[in-house]
Order: structure tokens, then sequence, then C-alpha cells
């Protein structure tokens, strides 16, 4: 990249991050550190405390990029938070902000792998678990399943408009789990046939609701008249400190509706839920799995409190 400009490359990711409608907040999390290890290496600067100046802001750019996202922004907070003093050699510097940033993304690789242990122990062979959207969080524990011999069935969502839930089906079909694909409006149909009701999370708020993919609450009501548990499988790195009447809910572009244009038709497309603690049975995080939640944003030492 050297030669271009430093603001360009900046607006053009944050483009890329506030366009992404189809990865997973986590997966997000991880691309935003990618990004910075780009930019570490290659921005052009005169000397660290420039490199430092520069990485803090592409960082401050992308935290606030995905709202509805709030693991975006604790990681990203996170790196700046713990990032070590640079050396003072300009190509070490680069070095050691990158490694950074592996190490960050190691850390929620494996807070998110331990959530997803800990959920698997509760689970038990022959079980039929229904999600919604796609998490990489569920998706992994799927395979977690499948890896300990626990042969697992699943009930899943197309989740219009972005019909992300192709993509897992197609995960779920290489994995060999027997699968069923229905669109949101047979939620209600088929969520009594599911053993439990397990999905990720885009943010996870003080009092314990959940911000997920639009239609994760009218699962969730489902799930409740049914009587069938709801689950919430989310490492710490997604909790927030924000409150439910604080939340952001993104919208997004329209055109995703492919609706023609009409005088007297007005188009919606919220993207994210907010769905109260009250419908949700437990929180599975790398602590364990509780019916009683308690937010690790608040005095972990792993975690930054998140702003919103």
């Amino acid at each position: 990249m050297y030669g271009r400009d430093n603001e360009e490359f900046k607006a053009r990711r944050l483009r890329a991050v506030k366009a992404d409608l189809n990865s997973g907040a986590s997966v997000l999390a991880r691309k935003a550190l990618e990004d910075i290890m780009d930019y570490a290496d290659a921005c052009e600067v005169a000397d660290v405390a420039e490199l430092q100046v520069e990485i803090t802001d592409l960082a401050d750019r992308l935290s606030g990029a995905r709202p509805s996202m709030v693991v975006v922004s604790n990681v990203l907070k996170h790196f700046v938070a713990t990032l070590p003093d640079l050396p003072d050699d300009l190509k070490k510097a680069r070095g050691r902000a990158a490694v950074h940033a592996e190490e960050v993304i190691e850390q929620v690789q494996q807070a998110q792998a331990r959530a997803v242990e800990f959920c698997m122990n509760e689970l038990t062979d022959g079980m039929t678990i229904m999600t919604h959207s796609v998490s990489s969080s569920v998706m992994q524990l799927f395979t977690a399943c499948q890896r300990s011999g626990k042969q697992i069935n699943a009930i899943i969502t197309e989740s219009r408009p972005g019909m992300e839930g192709r993509n897992l089906a197609r995960y779920l079909n290489k994995l060999g789990v027997q699968t069923q694909f229905i669109t949101e409006a047979q939620m209600a149909h088929f969520v009594v046939q599911a053993d439990k009701v397990i999905v990720g999370a885009d943010s996870l708020l003080r009092d314990g609701s959940l911000v997920n993919k639009t239609g994760t609450r009218l699962l969730a009501l489902a799930a409740k008249d049914a009587g069938i548990p709801f689950w919430v499988l989310a490492e710490s790195f997604k909790h927030s400190l924000v409150l439910p009447e604080d939340v952001v809910l993104e919208e997004m572009p329209e055109e995703e509706l492919q609706l023609e244009s009409m005088p007297n038709v007005q188009l919606h497309n919220i993207y994210f839920d907010l769905i109260p603690a009250r419908l949700i049975t437990a929180w599975a995080d790398e602590q364990g799995v509780r019916v009683i939640f308690r937010s690790l944003a608040e005095g972990a030492a792993s975690l930054p409190a998140a702003d919103g």
C-alpha cells in the first residue's frame, strides 16, 4: 500500500465494515482486527509515535461502524487499551502492533471456543436445536457436537432479507447434520419440534437483553409460548453496558427488500431485534451456562466497558 493515502485506506475499510451484511458479529470483529494488522504494516508514517496515532484512529473509526454489533467496538477498544509500548524502531513497531492484533484475535477465539464447549456439554445425543440467522458460535457448536459424537439435528431459517440461512444450510449439510430449512413465517409451527433454541448474539446488554438479527424476537416469543428453552451463546466480548432503552438498531438499505419504489409505500429494513431478558432461559459464555445473567463487561479485566 506504500504510496497510497492513509485516509483513503481508512475510508475504504470503514465502508466495507458498514456494508458487510453477511458476516456474524465475531467474524466482523476479527476482520476489523485484520484491517488493523494490514494498516500497521503499510500506513505511511514518519515515526513510531505517528504510527500509534494512525492505528488508534483507524480502531476508533471502525469501533463506531456497526453500533448494533458491540463486539466490534469491544475488541477494538480492547486492542487499543492493551497495546504495549512499541519499539523505537519503526519496522519493529509495525510488527509488534500486528502481533498484538493477532493476540487479541486469539483471545476472542479462545473465549468463543470455551463458551461453545460449555454449551455443548449441556446437550445430549439426539437433540434438535433450532436457530435463526448465522452465528459463528452456533456453527462451532454444531461442529463440536459432530466431533464429540453427539448427533444433533437442526431447524434453521432463511433469515430474510439477507438469506444467510442458506449458507448455514450448506455448512450443516457438509457436516452431515440432519436439517430442516424453513421461512421465518413457519417458526411458530416448527419450534415445538425443538429441544432448545440456541442463537448467537450481536450484543448482550447490561440487563441480559439480546440484540440479534431481526426475526429473533419472533422466535423467542414462539419458544416462550411453546415452553421451549431459549439460549444465547455469546462470549463476553459481546457484553455491553448499554441499557435496552439506549440501544441502536441499525437499518439497512431499502433496496435489499427488492420492491420497486411506489409513492404510497414506505419501506423499512431494520436489521436487528431487541429481545428482552425475560424471554431468555439461559446465557452461555466462557464462564459457563447461567440462568441468571451477569454482565462480564462490568469490572472484567479482559474486557473494556462498552459505551455503545
